[in-house]
């Protein structure tokens, strides 16, 4: 059974937050772990706003980077293809996603994932409306 990993759930296996336990369990309980390939991209800009708002320090940072490469080496990364673009340009139009969280919902829905973990709840909600599981490391 394939789990979809969105950044927001990524980034609450990195930085301590709300949802950080749920998330790492969540994380072991995956048979296999999937996630775009840009998920290192928006990772990487969380952690920078993360260090520019203060919330970690430089030396954080660093050990959170080195922390992100370790998590990705585990993925199953999904690359951008045509194929995935257009499906997520659907998406965004149809379920009124932001970009990045069609491109989310469209790589899980490309791979067949049976859960989508996300603290987002718009991208949530469109999960479950295309007929994927639904882990919110936010919800109780």
């Amino acid at each position: 059974m394939i789990t979809y990993v969105d950044t927001s759930t990524l980034i609450k296996l990195i930085v301590d937050e709300e949802g950080s336990e749920r998330a790492e369990l969540i994380w072991q309980s995956a048979d296999s772990i999937a996630s775009a390939s840009l998920v290192v991209v928006e990772a990487r800009a969380a952690l920078a706003a993360a260090r520019r708002a203060g919330r970690i320090s430089k030396d954080q940072l660093d050990v959170a980077k080195t922390e992100l490469a370790a998590f990705v080496d585990d993925l199953h990364l999904v690359e951008m293809t045509h194929e995935l673009i257009e499906s997520a340009a659907q998406f965004a139009e149809t379920e009124e996603l932001r970009g990045y969280d069609a491109v989310h919902l469209a790589a899980a829905v490309l791979v067949g994932a049976a859960v989508l973990t996300s603290a987002d709840r718009a991208l949530c909600e469109a999960a479950q409306r295309q007929g994927l599981h639904v882990a919110n490391p936010l919800a109780a």
